[in-house]
């Protein structure tokens, strides 16, 4: 059971969280205890949910980073997002009811996740607290924010080629005023989320350079050439 003192230092985050939109202060600690709430460390490199394995829970990540990945019959990975501190995973396959999935999940870093059974819901047949009410909606409205997410990423995979595939992600990204966006994965792990070679993303994207279509370094990527965003 989750007491206050350990829950004080991840309060403000978790009420930011959109999970929690809504819920006031105090009602927290008591939602945590009916969603099954857990605090839980990982050291880097270990995992936190295994594909085909079971419970399936919604993950808050409190510190650290986790690496989210989908694996093919094979194992294969053929898909990665990099998730911090402040975001959540777990959500859409949990929110299915599965017994198992095909995702994968591992600690970056030294990792504190919030761990949530958001399916013990499915178990009542009424609610009538209406903190846990306002937490469901919550859900559900990150469930559909999901689904929007993963039509975005079929957009990219349906790419032909690795400019296209470049441009669709690109386009998904917030910029700043002159058109630079923040990297948040390395060149590897761009490469995985593209679903292409390293090497050959490395070469279109020096050609991109080279073009004067695009500048780049190990943090940011700036757009020099907008109809490049209009593939």
């Amino acid at each position: 059971m989750l007491t206050h003192e350990m829950l004080a230092p991840h309060t403000e985050m978790l009420l930011r969280h959109d999970l929690f939109e809504g819920v006031p202060r105090d009602a927290l600690p008591g939602l945590l205890e009916a969603l099954g709430a857990e605090l839980k460390h990982y050291a880097a490199g270990q995992s936190i949910m295994r594909m085909g394995r079971a419970p399936i829970v919604t993950g808050i990540i409190l510190s650290g980073a986790v690496e989210v990945s989908f694996l093919n019959e094979n194992a294969d990975q053929i898909d990665m997002s990099i998730f911090e501190a402040g975001r959540s995973f777990g959500e859409t396959m949990e929110g299915a009811d599965l017994a198992s999935s095909r995702m994968f999940v591992k600690a970056i870093g030294d990792t504190l996740i919030l761990r949530l059974q958001f399916r013990q819901l499915y178990r009542r047949s009424e609610c009538s607290d209406p903190h846990l009410w306002r937490f469901t909606l919550n859900m559900l409205r990150r469930i559909a924010q999901k689904g929007i997410f993963y039509q975005y990423k079929i957009r990219i995979m349906g790419q032909k080629s690795i400019r296209a595939k470049l441009s669709v992600y690109l386009q998904g990204l917030t910029p700043d005023a002159d058109g630079t966006v923040v990297r948040d994965l390395n060149q590897t792990q761009l490469a995985r989320y593209l679903g292409v070679e390293r090497s050959a993303l490395s070469r279109e994207m020096s050609h991109l350079r080279d073009e004067g279509i695009i500048d780049y370094d190990r943090k940011t990527v700036r757009v020099l050439d907008q109809d490049f965003l209009a593939l």
